[in-house]
């Protein structure tokens, strides 16, 4: 018998396990996980609104307010 709740689940886990492993092999995980699960966790929220994806993608770094590179550094740090 198969249930839609675990296709569901399986396509989730499958997705995270792609985004991880297939995209970022060449970058230090252990380092930058956090950005990674963040990346995952924006696509996953917004995954059922994909008209408006690219619009809300573009204007986010827009409308924030500009960060100079020695508090981004210190962002990494602190983590």
């Amino acid at each position: 018998m198969r249930l839609p709740q675990f296709k569901a689940i399986n396509t989730l886990l499958g997705n995270l396990k792609t985004a991880i492993t297939g995209s970022y092999h060449a970058f230090d995980f252990a380092t930058y996980a956090h950005r990674y699960l963040a990346e995952f966790q924006y696509r996953f929220n917004r995954l059922f609104n994909m008209k408006t994806i690219l619009s809300r993608l573009l204007t986010a770094p827009v409308l924030a307010p500009p960060s100079s590179g020695q508090v981004l550094r210190v962002a990494e740090v602190s983590r």
